[in-house]
């Protein structure tokens, strides 16, 4: 899944605005505001922010499917931000009241790695603080983000500590303030390698280029808030530039004017687009240099032949639903949804599997997210219902709860995201029951419905299907029988990372391109690439040693994986004196699964 264009950085508050007489509850937030108003450019935009466990309505609906990315909200016990503000007759704005809440707490650490490779990122006036803001360019920096730097302030930093912005403002590439701030901040000399934007209320917007300015003229607005124009303005001008729209400026000042129509962050949330759809990356060309060793497989395929049975699996009972239980169909579904990534990383590469203890139990990655929305369905059976699924980004962290009340899943703003997105989908579709139905009414049940899947979120993403193939093996095996097929045999290879490291180390994949071993026995991160590369070899291999075995996949890709649970697991010297195929394997011990982010496995 690609990173948003846009990254914003900041969080959303709950403000009390007076004005013209009048007090106003809103939502608004420096940093949300911009988020939002890059989302309206087209541009697609994150947002980085601490939030409650549980967001306020208004909020949460600038993260539904088609808004701002939730894949950057930080889950946190704490408040959120929030600002009284008095206006006088002319718009000049009195902070009665300031509290940061957990905004104080951000750090350039919190951002997903995967946001690294975002085009943009942009740091709203964090807490009111420039040293904070200045934090978190250094720490961008230093995991190595690469993209441009964009960063607003505030009039509270601009009085206060001017030559701080300054320095700030030293280090990006634009930066945002309004008339008052700039007197502040540049009352002599302007940057000559930083790119102003001074928004000026009625008068519109100035643009200083490095050298020179140039004056942009807005039409004029009755305001009804003018609360979060100037930050509206800087993310409708960052979504238009990198949109490639040739005015940004006028983009900010329109998106600027639709904000100050009403309270807060609302006009411009109402305005957000709906759209279900997850678009996945472009596929990757093979790397040369990851091979089948044939000759290898059929060594391995002699002796998977004589000791591989088939081990029939019920995925019924502990971590799964009993049989008969209500809305099994849909909870394996939505389960198997979020089958992927169950593994922790750093800036350099991988840093272990990942464990948890959810109801007195310590269960690897998989067998917690079974078991979690096997106990959130008994516990409220609404958490399966597709409009829920759509409507509430935090509803994956609140299922995945582990005994110390945090959700511990790695990347879990990727299973927010297609959480989300498959709730709209299908919502629409009449629920996986209705899927179901129709392809057991086909005469190819299996063919219809990855065919089916293959345009759901979650599942049609993957080239080689191991989710939609996984879901398909599951309701065929359990005792209702959801789906009606007699012989699984034609179930794609389910190639996950424990099978990835199996045929690496038993030699049916040999990597040839030296780069690419070396980030493999280092277990640093690789490209989509060689991601690719490595995947598709090692589905070609299963399918090899089928032929060479005489056995069906399931028999096959079950053994691999079982074997790679147990005497070849991840974190421990092998165990080669206890493996039942340690004669015929080639030993490469040194050799590591892939370590790349991807909602596939």
């Amino acid at each position: 899944m690609k990173p948003p264009k846009l990254i914003i950085i900041g969080t959303p508050s709950v403000d009390q605005i007076e004005i013209d007489g009048r007090t106003l509850d809103t939502i608004g937030g420096s940093g949300f505001i911009s988020a939002v108003a890059g989302r309206l450019t087209g541009a697609t935009t994150g947002l980085l922010a601490r939030v409650p466990r549980t967001l306020p309505p208004g909020i949460a609906a600038a993260f539904r499917p088609g808004g701002v990315d939730p894949g950057g909200l930080v889950v946190a016990d704490g408040p959120l931000p929030g600002f009284h503000i008095s206006y006088d007759s002319d718009e000049s704005a009195t902070y009665l009241t300031l509290e940061t809440g957990m905004e104080a707490e951000l750090r350039g650490d919190d951002l997903p790695r995967r946001w690294l490779s975002a085009e943009w990122i942009h740091i709203g006036s964090l807490a009111a603080s420039t040293r904070q803001q200045l934090q978190f360019v250094r720490d961008l920096r230093r995991r190595g983000f690469r993209g441009g730097l964009s960063a607003g302030t505030f009039i509270l930093a601009a009085t206060s500590e001017p030559s701080l912005v300054r320095e700030l403002f030293s280090l990006i590439d634009v930066g945002f303030m309004n008339e008052a701030e700039a007197a502040q901040i540049f009352p002599r000399e302007m940057p000559s390698e930083t790119v102003v934007c001074v928004t000026a209320g009625k008068s519109g917007a100035r643009r200083w280029n490095g050298s020179s300015w140039s004056d942009h003229p807005t039409l004029p607005v009755v305001a009804v808030d003018p609360t979060g124009a100037g930050d509206s303005f800087a993310g409708g001008y960052l979504g238009a530039m990198l949109a490639g729209d040739p005015d940004p400026v006028g983009a900010g000042l329109r998106i600027a004017s639709i904000t100050v129509s009403g309270p807060g962050a609302a006009p411009i949330i109402d305005r957000l687009p709906e759209d279900a759809s997850v678009h996945p990356d472009t596929p990757a060309p093979d790397t040369e240099g990851v091979v089948v060793d044939h000759a290898r497989i059929r060594t391995l395929g002699d002796r998977l032949g004589n000791i591989a049975g088939t081990a029939s699996l019920s995925f019924c009972g502990s971590p799964f639903p009993d049989d008969g239980e209500s809305l099994a169909l849909e909870s394996l579904t939505v389960g198997t949804l979020h089958q992927y990534g169950f593994w922790t990383g750093t800036d350099h590469g991988y840093d272990g599997p990942m464990w948890a203890t959810i109801d007195g139990v310590r269960r690897k990655g998989s067998d917690f997210i079974w078991h979690a929305f096997t106990r959130a369905v008994r516990d409220d059976p609404s958490v399966m219902n597709p409009e829920r699924l759509a409507r509430d980004p935090l509803l994956f962290d609140a299922i995945c709860t582990d005994d110390d009340g945090v959700c511990p899943i790695p990347d879990v703003g990727s299973h927010r995201v297609l959480q989300q997105a498959y709730g709209v989908a299908a919502g629409r579709l009449g629920g996986i029951g209705t899927l179901v139905d129709e392809a057991n009414r086909s005469d190819d049940p299996l063919g219809t419905l990855l065919a089916a899947l293959a345009d759901l979120p979650g599942f049609g993403e993957d080239p080689l299907a191991k989710k939609a193939n996984l879901l398909a093996l599951i309701l065929a095996n359990r005792p209702e029988h959801f789906l009606h097929i007699d012989d699984t045999s034609a179930i794609a290879p389910i190639i996950d990372y424990h099978n990835l490291r199996m045929v690496l180390r038993t030699g049916a994949v040999v990597v040839e391109n030296g780069d690419l071993r070396e980030a493999l026995e280092a277990r640093a991160w690789v490209s989509a690439a060689d991601e690719s590369a490595l995947r598709h070899a090692a589905y070609a291999a299963t399918l090899a040693l089928c032929d060479a075995s005489g056995l069906d996949v399931g028999a096959v890709d079950g053994f691999l994986f079982s074997l790679a649970r147990s005497t070849c697991i991840e974190m421990e010297e092998p165990d080669c004196t206890s493996c039942p195929i340690s004669t015929a394997c080639a030993r490469r011990k040194e050799l590591f699964q892939p370590i790349f982010r991807t909602t596939a496995y």
